[in-house]
């Protein structure tokens, strides 16, 4: 035996095809196999904390804007279809932006000028919503802020695995910033709006925004090894899907999301539906994102043991288990006691994602490759995930929901199981495209 690394579907890093040949760009010079203590010896991590930072700015903005938007939005006099609508508007725009600010990160081979760009859009429009301009200004404003949005967490994701190579399963260390930084912006805002006005809620967002885009720019610093890559483009970013189980995985990431995302998507009404009140509710979304906080610290532990893909397996397998127990929930606190399933498997799943796909994609697509695998997957999730939430609650009823979710989430296990099987070194050529540049 050698002292190979596992890699992310729990196999180890031998030599292997070039995965930017697959994905359509010229091939890359191989990268040798090498022990992962030795290469952390020549190669120590990067500092953990400017990720911190900046994963902190994002999220209150994120948290803000997520527990307040609508109700600003109600408060305007919208009809609850419109609200509806404008709600969707942030996921529908990022299955199409996220991997655009993508491919602009990486055929600069910097993230922080795009990531600059869009947080400073999206703290302008979130400035304009403050004015509360009527239609169509009001469906543009939150366009605008969506477009900005999205390309922040695939860029920020991308360059903190960069910063953290070769020890990339430290990755849920420096998200775990933006969870605990959600609850503080979501409470925190809460507390801003009880002192001042509801639109205040777009000064929380504008002023993280603006912070989150200079720490990046200030703090990340510029990979070692980064260069301009002509040959990034948006055929290169769907070459990647012709990467040994690539494809499936993307397939089962969106299945798995569908499920993930739809049964949380009435989660509230249920709460309610069994005696619950609005503060029970607000516990209930509190307690799924506790849950990943250690998750993500443990994270780099549990994937030196048992690998990454059988953590993102795990996290999609919790999917099932909660949307089981949420069938058999008859009271509020049952249903809320089960959401910390869901938070696990969360963390499991997004942070190990991250992880995957940094081992599997060339060098000069990683920012692409966060976008297209982390954000459009989850985006695509959240908009089919609530269509289909809606039309079997109409149908049977808010309870209905749980059993289709987890017959969901059981489609999605077995495709991402599958995908990792199809990219294990021996089953098929995988692209373990060494480090990234730092």
């Amino acid at each position: 035996m050698t002292g190979a690394p596992a890699d992310a579907a729990g196999g180890t890093l031998e030599a292997m095809t070039d995965p930017g040949a697959a994905a359509g760009l010229a091939p890359a010079a191989a990268m040798p196999a090498t022990d992962s203590a030795t290469e952390a010896a020549v190669a120590p991590p990067l500092s953990i904390v400017p990720s911190w930072v900046v994963y902190g700015f994002q999220f209150i903005a994120i948290g803000a804007w997520t527990a307040f938007a609508a109700n600003y939005f109600k408060a305007m006099g919208l009809d609850v279809a419109i609200i509806g609508v404008l709600a969707a508007v942030p996921s529908a725009v990022a299955i199409v932006a996220s991997p655009l600010w993508g491919l602009a990160a990486d055929r600069l081979g910097d993230m922080r000028p795009p990531y600059l760009v869009a947080a400073l859009l999206a703290a302008g429009a979130a400035v304009a919503l403050a004015g509360a301009p009527a239609m169509p200004g009001l469906a543009i404003a939150v366009i605008v802020l969506s477009v900005g949005a999205a390309g922040l967490g695939p860029l920020l994701d991308a360059r903190t695995i960069q910063r953290l190579w070769p020890r990339r399963e430290r990755f849920g260390q420096a998200r775990v910033a933006g969870s605990i930084a959600f609850m503080v912006g979501t409470i925190g805002t809460g507390v801003v709006i009880a002192g001042t006005e509801l639109r205040a809620l777009f000064v929380v967002y504008a002023v993280a925004m603006v912070g989150a885009g200079v720490a990046a720019v200030a703090l990340l610093g510029r990979p070692g090894r980064a260069r301009r890559v002509g040959s990034v483009g948006p055929l290169a970013a769907l070459g990647l899907l012709r990467l040994p189980g690539l494809g499936l995985f993307f397939l089962g990431s969106c299945v798995m999301w569908v499920s993930a995302v739809g049964s949380m998507a009435l989660f509230s009404l249920r709460v309610v539906e069994l005696g619950g009140d609005t503060q029970l509710v607000g516990l209930g979304w509190a307690t799924s994102a506790l849950f990943e906080v250690p998750v993500m610290v443990l994270f780099s532990r549990l994937a030196r043991r048992v690998g990454v893909g059988p953590l993102i397996f795990a996290g999609s397998l919790l999917f099932i288990l909660r949307a089981a127990a949420w069938t058999l929930a008859a009271s509020p606190a049952s249903l809320i006691a089960f959401t910390s399933l869901g938070g696990i498997g969360y963390a499991l799943a997004m942070v190990g994602t991250t992880s995957y796909i940094a081992s599997r994609v060339p060098p000069q697509l990683q920012a692409t490759a966060q976008a297209l695998f982390g954000s459009t997957t989850f985006a695509f999730g959240s908009i089919a995930g609530a269509i289909l939430a809606g039309q079997v609650a109409a149908i049977g009823g808010l309870w209905a929901v749980y059993p289709a979710g987890g017959v969901v989430a059981a489609v999605g296990a077995m495709l991402i199981g599958a995908a990792l099987r199809q990219g294990r070194p021996g089953a098929a050529a995988t692209g373990a495209a060494g480090s990234p540049g730092r």
